[in-house]
């Protein structure tokens, strides 16, 4: 009870969304979960590299996604040469939606246009599609049809893409029961998103097809309330007058009005009232809809509840609306109301309080159970002696869970002093938090690199795992922290060890670009020609990544410069595949096989005349590169550059 105490404490005024905290987990080898929730979160560069990885390992829903990656410019320019090349590979493994978005630019003739744009729909971005997820051809705008989207997963984006940019014909062409009841991950589908938008066709169209008007995402948040926050009246009228339920309220309490007030938009919280919002209604912090209107120094609605009825506990009123809503001030409640004596004590610094307590008797008596929460406590309030004093009291509770619980929480926060604290009393270094994270783990992941020592010299294992097997070296390595990877390997963490992807330490610095890193951890024993589950050593991690630095030092210690990955590709075609010219030229005065296909029959040749990458064909050309090779479906050099229109490449391959 302790935590969820303090993070009440901690809410600002304004806090009208649930807080969330996402702690995104390595992505799985093989799988685009993890990147998927990589943008919906917008962190494009980490999705964009992985998506290399995995589509350069032959993943066909990967190779779909960074082709619409590169057609919406999400990670940099837009390249819809490159777009082309990764969807035609994704439909040559059988992507419905990149077979699909192949027919639109072969009629659009312009990138990735909005079918399937799953990423765009997303992000919230939008890429070559028109306004409101259109497809622009020659100047008109083409509703997006049910028929250009193969599966249903695809469909339900673009409705929710069209009804975002307020595109009434797309929306209408897509409206159907199922997609329209669609949602994302986050429990938030088209009316949503037309309703935050401020669409109110979209909204009253999607209504009259069968739309939940009430239906809340996962923090209880409903189309009215996102209406209402973005002072969207019009909206927030057709909403209401579909049977919207004007109090309701989110998992913290805030109702419609609240919402409303907080956005200080009059015309928004005149047509609430009208519909007999209820205007004393609190949320979880005890603050109404005129705490948020006048926090925000809105006079004008702040009035305007007040007229309607509505008090203010907890704040002092702007001056110019005082003469209206002047109230006799409550008693503030006690912030620390239901919390236990020890606990009150071990939030200060000082140790003060806990001279006046009763020491506990027994192990059993309730002083000394409550000191596992007020640990807890005091490793939140960086309070180093008040965690002595709450150990002596109750020597028991050092050992337990809560016990091991407060140091990884003093470790993430990088409270030295608390750590030091609670391990001369006999907490375990080796502690792990609920969710299977070390203390080790969890200091290397926040680069407390003290804490790292303080947990090492008391004997904590430096080589402990987290549930996806990432160690406290492989986030060194990742992170490029010189003096934490050096602390480790002293430690002796073990160079070699692999999370369940397959990676090491090594894989993780060349994928970093770190290559200190790739040079100290080679000097401890790690082994350079290692690759991970999908085939991927460091060399070939470091040519997707772009460094040149960590492939000259890996090359010239005659490093097994032909190694595939488990789809054929070999370095030379993974650089080649994206532009990395000075690598290619490193990679063939290292003497790499020029002419070496992969699963797809495709050589380094190929692949860049594939990408019209013109400087990359006249390299590997002049390094001697077989124009005559054909890949799997018979295609030169010349016949793939023919068919994309790149002359200039054309041009170099027939002279």
């Amino acid at each position: 009870m302790a935590r969820r105490r303090l993070s009440l404490l901690t809410w600002g005024p304004l806090a009208l969304c649930v807080s969330v905290a996402v702690f995104a987990a390595e992505p799985a080898a093989n799988s685009i979960d993890g990147i998927k929730d990589a943008i919906r979160l917008k962190q494009f560069e980490h999705a964009a590299t992985e998506l290399q990885r995995l589509a350069a390992a032959g993943n066909p829903d990967a190779q779909y996604l960074l082709g619409v990656f590169y057609s919406n410019g999400l990670n940099g320019p837009r390249d819809a040469g490159q777009a082309r090349v990764w969807m035609e590979k994704a439909a040559a493994q059988g992507n419905a939606r990149a077979a699909a978005t192949l027919r639109e630019m072969g009629s659009s003739g312009d990138g990735v246009g909005a079918a399937g744009d799953a990423v765009g729909a997303a992000s919230g971005r939008g890429g070559a599609a028109g306004p409101g997820g259109t497809t622009v051809r020659a100047g008109a705008i083409t509703p997006l049809r049910p028929q250009d989207y193969p599966d249903a997963t695809t469909r339900h984006e673009a409705l929710w893409l069209a009804a975002t940019h307020g595109d009434l014909p797309s929306v209408q062409a897509l409206s159907n029961h199922d997609s329209v009841t669609s949602h994302d991950d986050f429990g938030r589908g088209a009316l949503d998103r037309a309703a935050a938008a401020g669409h109110t066709d979209i909204v009253e169209s999607l209504i009259h097809s069968g739309a939940p008007v009430d239906a809340p995402d996962q923090y209880g948040i409903t189309a009215l309330m996102l209406a209402a926050r973005a002072g969207h009246s019009a909206t927030v009228g057709a909403l209401v007058h579909a049977g919207a339920n004007v109090n309701a309220a989110d998992l913290v309490g805030n109702t419609p009005l609240i919402h409303a007030a907080a956005s200080g938009d009059l015309p928004t919280v005149e047509r609430l009232l009208a519909a007999q919002a209820g205007v004393k209604t609190r949320n979880v912090q005890d603050w109404s809809a005129l705490d948020f209107a006048a926090a925000g120094n809105n006079p004008d609605v702040a009035r305007r509840l007040a007229d309607s009825g509505a008090t203010a506990l907890r704040h002092s009123q702007p001056a110019s609306a005082s003469r209206a809503i002047m109230r006799a001030k409550a008693p503030d409640r006690d912030l620390y109301a239901g919390w236990s004596d020890v606990a009150v004590a071990a939030s200060r610094t000082s140790t003060g309080l806990f001279d006046v307590l009763p020491r506990p008797e027994a192990d059993h008596d309730p002083a000394s159970t409550d000191a596992a929460e007020a640990l807890l406590v005091a490793a939140r309030s960086n309070a180093p002696r008040s965690a002595e004093s709450v150990l002596i009291r109750a020597k028991s509770s050092s050992s337990s869970s809560r016990a091991e619980a407060a140091l990884l929480l003093a470790a993430r926060s990088g409270e030295d002093d608390v750590v030091r604290v609670l391990l001369s009393h006999g907490v375990s270094a080796d502690g792990r938090s609920p969710d299977g994270e070390p203390a080790i783990v969890a200091a290397a992941r926040t680069q407390h690199t003290g804490i790292i020592r303080l947990l090492t010299a008391a004997h904590g294992n430096p080589g402990l795992q987290d549930k996806i097997g990432m160690s406290a070296l492989m986030l060194a390595a990742q992170t490029s922290n010189d003096d934490l990877l050096r602390v480790l390997i002293e430690a002796g963490a073990p160079v070699e060890q692999m999370d369940k992807a397959g990676r090491t330490a090594l894989w993780y610095a060349a994928h970093a670009s770190f290559t200190g890193g790739v040079s100290l951890l080679v000097q401890h024993g790690a082994d350079m020609d290692r690759a991970d589950s999908a085939g991927v050593s460091a060399l070939a991690v470091a040519c997707i990544a772009g460094s040149t630095a960590v492939t000259d030092f890996l090359i010239a210690r005659h490093i097994q410069i032909d190694a595939r990955t488990k789809h054929g590709d070999t370095a030379l075609l993974l650089a080649a595949a994206t532009g990395r010219l000075p690598i290619v030229d490193k990679l063939l005065a290292a003497r790499a096989d020029k002419d070496a296909q992969n699963q797809f029959g495709d050589t380094a040749l190929i692949i860049a005349s594939r990408n019209g990458d013109a400087v990359v064909v006249k390299r590997l050309l002049a390094a001697g590169a077989d124009k005559r090779i054909r890949n799997h479906d018979r295609a030169t050099a010349a016949d793939v550059a023919q068919t994309r229109s790149f002359q200039n490449v054309l041009s170099l391959l027939k002279s």
